[in-house]
Order: structure tokens, then sequence, then C-alpha cells
């Protein structure tokens, strides 16, 4: 009962404090150059249509050592490093690579303000060694070409949960917590199963609990605020049968106390996967404004150490939210 009462605080606090931009709820696309994990403040990679994977390019070229200048008069990036010169032009499948044509089978763009190339490519043609780990969505970049993006376990067993690979000893911390990249999956993966749905004029909850380890539960807050100022809370606790919702398994839960969806201001939604003994390291954050003026999905981590994460990129809320 605390726990749920301190997550559901905690998603008040980040209601009204964070403020963030804003579409498939997945993994977003990692990048680790040499060992090194890429953050972008600003534009995220993603897969384009050609199934290539497309990252900003300063910041990855930036983390090889490279040099990388645009020019906007014929929107061509240059990259260089260690005496390989890669000029990619914006559209264009053609590129050089040391004054040599090449073609690949996308091009460079522009997205967000943001000259994006296909990361194989770029890198290859300077050197470095590419791979790429689906599982966790992850491309690995090494200028050595030691990349190992499926490190074999040392230790325990790996066991599959709904598709996310699990190992109960190389998967969690030396406290028993379940390590946050793995637990960003489970969390986006139950978030991907949860739904906002409309029959017959009345308002349903429906969500199927994703599998989980031994020794973990869910723990699942929705608050739906109305325009009036009241709201009203769905959790696994309580003890108005009115608001429960299963903490496993699958439900349907009809939302009685919505009759008319024009007064209904924005949900709150908290989920949290726990060890039953020693806790987590953080919890998704889901909020959004039916006017959709505000639309926001974050991993909030309990300690300051660890950086939060924003999936604005990666987050559908047409899907979840069909109210």
């Amino acid at each position: 009962m605390k726990r749920i009462a301190r997550i559901l605080t905690l998603a008040l606090i980040v209601t009204f404090l964070l403020t963030l931009p804003i579409s498939a709820v997945e993994l977003p696309i990692r990048v680790v150059v040499n060992g090194t994990k890429i953050n972008f403040p600003d534009a995220e990679p993603f897969i384009d249509e050609n199934s290539r994977t497309q990252v900003p390019i300063r910041f990855v070229g930036e983390a090889l050592g490279a040099d990388v200048s645009w020019d906007g008069n014929t929107k061509k990036v240059t990259i260089t490093l260690n005496g390989k010169k890669v000029v990619l032009q914006i559209g264009n499948k053609n590129y050089e690579v040391n004054g040599q044509q090449k073609q690949m089978d996308t091009v460079a763009l522009l997205k967000e303000s943001r000259t994006f190339v296909p990361v194989r490519f770029v890198s290859e043609a300077l050197g470095a060694t590419v791979k790429w780990n689906a599982n966790i969505r992850t491309v690995y970049i090494d200028m050595n070409g030691d990349v190992a993006p499926s490190p074999e376990p040392t230790g325990g067993t790996v066991k599959y949960y709904d598709g996310i690979a699990f190992n109960d000893v190389t998967d969690v911390d030396q406290y028993g917590r379940i390590k946050v990249d793995k637990l960003k999956e489970f969390l986006l993966k139950l978030a991907d199963q949860l739904r906002f749905v409309k029959e017959n004029g009345k308002y349903y909850i429906e969500c199927t609990y994703p599998e989980i380890p031994e020794g973990y539960k869910w723990s699942l807050g929705i608050t739906i605020y109305n325009k009036d100022g009241t709201n009203d809370g769905y959790s696994p606790v309580g003890r108005n049968p009115e608001w429960l919702i299963p903490a496993k398994g699958s439900f349907k839960k009809e939302a009685t106390v919505v009759t008319d969806i024009k007064n209904v201001k924005l949900f709150n939604i908290v989920i949290s996967l726990d060890h039953v003994e020693t806790g987590s390291l953080g919890i998704l954050n889901i909020v959004y404004y039916m006017d959709k003026s505000e639309m926001r999905a974050k991993f909030v981590p309990e300690s300051g150490i660890i950086p939060s994460e924003n999936y604005s990129e990666t987050f559908d809320f047409n899907k979840m939210f069909q109210w």
C-alpha cells in the first residue's frame, strides 16, 4: 500500500513539473560507440523505410572522434577521421569515400533540424565495426573491431518473458534489483498492452500484463483527472471495488465513473515492476491530455544518479488512448 501511494505521489509531481515534447511503444534505438552509450538530446535515431538505422551524425561523429562539417548550400555533410573522408548529400544515394563514388540503398536526410545518416554505411566507411542487436534495438560501433553486442552471460539462466530475454544473474544489480535497461524493456512492454477503449457507448480499461520473472510484481496506477477538479484512480489496491483493477493476468475494466468523455481533462499513468524484496530502480510515467496539448511518456528513475529517458518519439498515444 505504501509503495502504491509513493508511486502515485511521484506521478503527481512528474505531471506538473515535467515539460516534455511529445508517437509504437517499443524500446528506443540505442547507439553505443566504443562501449559508451550516446545520448541524443533533441533528435532520436530511427529506422527508415529501407530498414536502415538513421542517426544524428553530429553526436555519433564526435563520439568517434571525427570532424563533422555541414555545407548548407550543397546540403552535404563531410565526416573525416584518421585520414578517411566521407561525404554524403541529403536525398542522394551516392556518397564518397576518399573521393571514390559509392552507393547505398537509402539516403541521408534532414529531420528536426538535424542531419541524419545511415549509421552502418558511414561507420564502416570510417573503418569501424558495426553490429546490430535487434532484441534490445542497439547499434554497437567500435573503432577497434571489438564489438560484443550480445555478451555471453557469466552465470545464471536466460528465460524469455513475452519475448524479453532475462538472465537472473547478469540482468540484476548487486542489490538484486532488475537493471535499468532491462527494466525499461518490461515497462514499455506493459505500456504496449494497455488500452483505453470505447464499446457500445461505454468506456473500458483493457490490459494484459506481460509475463515477468519469479519474485517480481507489477504495479499499475491510473488516475483520470476531470475538468471540475475531481479525479478517479484505478489501482490493484483499495477498498472501493469500482476502482480496483487486477495486478496480473488480463482484465477489461469498465470505467463506470466516466459518463461523458468531454468532462475528462487528462490521464496520468504510472507503471512499475518491483522485486518483492528489493524494489525497483524507476517507473514509467505517461501523461495524456484529452485536447492533446500535452502528451508525454518518460522513464523516471528512483535515484538522481540514473538518467531519465524520454520516449516522446517512440510512443503511440493514439494506440493507447482510444476514448
